[in-house]
């Protein structure tokens, strides 16, 4: 009887059989005082049920999105992690973020390993290290707010995740 729907199939019998023993003993007229009842009886199990089906809804709405949908003030960050627990951030939202200049052919060449086309269309990712080790050379204030949002959101988590694999 812990679902709230079982509770109001409960309820609503206790109240029909109420209803139905007052018809039997003072007639129709009687049993139309038993209506207050339903109200009483009936108000917390519909409410619970109400939150219930709310709280369903948004597991289901957010289920696919779940740990990967990151945002700094307000910004949206698109994520990937990989089968190795590698996770890759989006050029597009880093560049939107800090607004650093360097080309997509020097970061290529400046991090082999991690720099990478994912996603389908294909888009520019860093993985969290070489976003880290980029971003520390970046001078702005925003940079630095920037780096500290990713080190403790993105990068630790994924190495925790990696060391915690490896054992």
């Amino acid at each position: 009887m812990n679902s709230p729907l079982a509770r109001i199939v409960w309820r609503l019998a206790l109240c029909g059989l109420v209803s139905w023993c007052v018809w039997r003993v003072g007639g129709l007229v009687t049993m139309v005082c038993t209506a207050p009842l339903y109200g009483v009886l009936l108000a917390k199990p519909l409410l619970d049920l109400m939150s219930e089906m709310r709280h369903q809804t948004r597991v289901l709405v957010w289920r696919p999105l779940e740990g990967r949908h990151y945002v700094y003030r307000g910004m949206p960050v698109q994520v990937i992690e990989d089968d190795a627990h590698v996770r890759w951030v989006r050029a597009a939202d880093v560049r939107g973020i800090i607004g650093f200049t360097a080309s997509d052919g020097a970061l290529a060449l400046t991090y082999p390993a991690g720099w990478r086309q994912l996603g389908e269309p294909a888009q520019w990712h860093f993985s969290d290290e070489a976003l880290l080790t980029h971003l520390r050379k970046e001078n702005s204030a925003e940079a630095g707010r920037f780096v500290h949002w990713v080190e403790r959101t993105i990068a630790f988590p994924a190495r925790r995740l990696r060391a915690r694999r490896a054992c």
